[in-house]
């Protein structure tokens, strides 16, 4: 082994490092277990010279990648006995995405130091630029909630330029669709591009469980999707959903940047948390999450009802988006619509109410107005 590069990050920015051309786990692992099950048979005849077993050619692996996904797709046996598995091809350099801890250590345990390179990914920072584009165009994207906007700028602040480590850990609270998603996406795009989503009031088993805690190496957990994160902004949908006992599995994360499992260990630095909930008031949150959780959170942000104005404002947007996918310039029906948006609760009704209008309209045209 000439070469070993330990790499911990996303699978696009891992592709970019590894030779187009190489093979992976998962095909020699298949490979190397057909081939055990082919033994030759040897018969010593009595008075004949004794069978000489053929040695075992070993093949040779210029370039070897292991992808984060494959540890769920190859025998455990794999994984525990690594460097057995390895043992069995002459490999050149080795390429690895997000190891688990027991193939780190079987590698540091039996490589010189000298041979082994490790990459983190490199996520961009809270910047003065990013704080400003935030500041200026915020209001575009997410309508009626300049309050929020200000507590979200503050709460964020600590981490520019790296002048705090540990992550800013934010839960967004209200009604739904009035902007707290939309949030943490654009958040996610002014720091480089994909949020890691995940929606807690799916976690309500015991196989949740394996996903938080970790399980057994074939079972994909949360610390796996953690360091193949595509950007430093995670989102916690609905994170009052879960069951309170998953809450103890982030204390570390939320205090430290640290999540570690029974497989992996994770380090998140200068990361902006951001949990959602639809509870209403302060009192709700502390009583339902419990202070252990709650004292963790470093801003508490409350996106409020939307006003009046702000409803027109949706409706005008959504009405300029759509009007020509559907072909519809009527401004007495636009003037109707922005009228009703008013009666509705939030962006999420607003934006239904425009699409089952518009789409009754075009129905309209193509069968007639007696036959709807």
């Amino acid at each position: 082994m000439k070469k070993i590069e330990i790499f911990v990050g996303s699978d696009s920015a891992f592709e970019k490092i590894v030779p187009k051309s190489a093979r992976n786990l998962s095909e020699m692992a298949a490979k190397l277990d057909d081939g055990n099950k082919k033994m030759d048979v040897f018969v010593n005849i009595p008075g004949q010279p004794e069978p000489k077993s053929k040695k075992k050619k070993k093949p040779r692996v210029q370039d070897f990648i292991i992808h984060a996904d494959e540890y769920c797709s190859v025998q455990e046996h794999v994984i525990i006995n690594f460097i057995n598995f390895i043992f069995q091809m002459s490999i050149t350099n080795m390429y690895i995405q997000n190891p688990p801890k027991n193939i780190r250590e079987q590698i540091y345990r039996t490589f010189d130091k000298s041979i082994i390179h490790e990459t983190q990914q490199p996520y961009l920072e809270v910047s003065k630029e990013m704080i400003q584009t935030f500041n200026s165009q915020y209001s575009e994207r997410v309508i009626g909630q300049e309050r929020a906007k200000k507590k979200l700028l503050q709460a964020i602040y600590p981490l520019v330029d790296g002048k705090q480590s540990k992550p800013v850990v934010i839960l967004l609270y209200g009604d739904s669709g009035l902007g707290k998603t939309e949030s943490a996406q654009y958040m996610a795009e002014l720091m480089g591009g994909k949020l890691l989503r995940k929606q807690f009031s799916m976690y309500q088993n015991n196989e949740s469980a394996n996903y938080i805690f970790g399980g057994r190496y074939n079972e994909k957990s949360f610390a796996q999707d953690l360091l193949a994160r595509e950007t430093n902004v995670l989102l916690f949908d609905e994170f009052d959903k879960a069951l309170s006992v998953f809450h103890s599995a982030f204390y570390q994360l939320f205090d430290e940047g640290i999540y570690e499992d029974h497989n992996y260990k994770v380090v998140v630095n200068k990361a902006i948390i951001v949990c959602t909930s639809n509870y209403k008031t302060i009192d709700e949150i502390k009583e339902h999450l419990g202070l252990p959780i709650y004292n963790r959170f470093d801003s508490i942000i409350k996106f409020a009802d939307l006003p009046d104005m702000a409803k027109e404002k949706i409706a005008e947007r959504e009405i300029e988006r759509l009007k020509k996918d559907y072909d519809i310039e009527d401004r007495e029906l636009f003037d109707k619509i922005k009228k009703g948006a008013v009666t509705q609760s939030n962006a999420r009704e607003i934006k239904h109410l425009i699409k089952d209008t518009f789409s009754l309209v075009a129905l309209k045209k193509i069968c007639g107005e007696t036959e709807i």
